[in-house]
């Protein structure tokens, strides 16, 4: 009796959902710059975030999902297991710094276990985006323009750790602020441009 393997091929990302997942990264890329000078450059703890801080996090952190989703399934950071490990990994970190935001709007105390979980996930989310775009540099899929915009990205946290270092304080907000908009702007116009290439087929399932 004879047995026959199954074949799949590749499926290839389509031009029209990475245009969509880059157009909701470039929607939310602003949003923490607009709640930056809203508070007039002023940092706003955890406790005293307002509903419409809540949702202006949660817009950037979306728009920031769906760029990741977009470079997994263009598999920019390679497509080695490891990488796929990786970019599945800080889609659960930014899933569950979304999820800070939804606890803000229902009010739980920001001591609660799983709040200060997904206050986690934001720094960590931000090491994992520098370890991408590292990743992404010497995966060469994306090219090498997007790979700076995503380069550009994940030096958020070394220059804030250098900035630490050198003068004992991180960066204000409104540094990190235009940062995090022309930075994340940057991944929307990279996911709305870049074309697949069939040579390099997306994450398979």
């Amino acid at each position: 009796m004879q047995t026959q393997e199954l074949v799949r091929t590749p499926a290839i990302p389509s031009i029209s959902s990475l245009r969509v997942l880059g157009l909701a990264a470039l929607l939310g890329s602003p949003a923490m710059l607009i709640e930056v000078y809203r508070h007039g450059l002023e940092k706003v703890s955890n406790e005293n975030t307002d509903p419409l801080g809540a949702v202006l996090y949660a817009a950037f952190s979306i728009g920031w999902l769906c760029a990741l989703v977009g470079l997994r399934e263009l598999r920019a950071a390679g497509r080695s297991k490891a990488a796929s490990i990786l970019m599945n990994v800080i889609l659960v970190t930014v899933t569950l710094a979304i999820l800070q935001s939804v606890m803000d709007l229902l009010k739980v105390p920001t001591t609660h276990p799983l709040y200060l979980i997904t206050d986690i996930a934001w720094p960590l989310s931000m090491v994992l985006t520098f370890v991408v775009s590292v990743a992404a540099l010497f995966a060469r899929v994306l090219p090498m323009w997007g790979r700076l915009v995503l380069v550009f990205c994940g030096i958020s946290l070394p220059i804030n750790i250098l900035a630490m270092v050198l003068s004992g304080e991180m960066l204000g907000g409104a540094a990190f602020a235009w940062h995090t908009f022309l930075g994340w702007a940057g991944l929307g116009l990279v996911l709305l441009l870049v074309r697949p290439d069939p040579a390099q087929p997306s994450r398979q399932v």
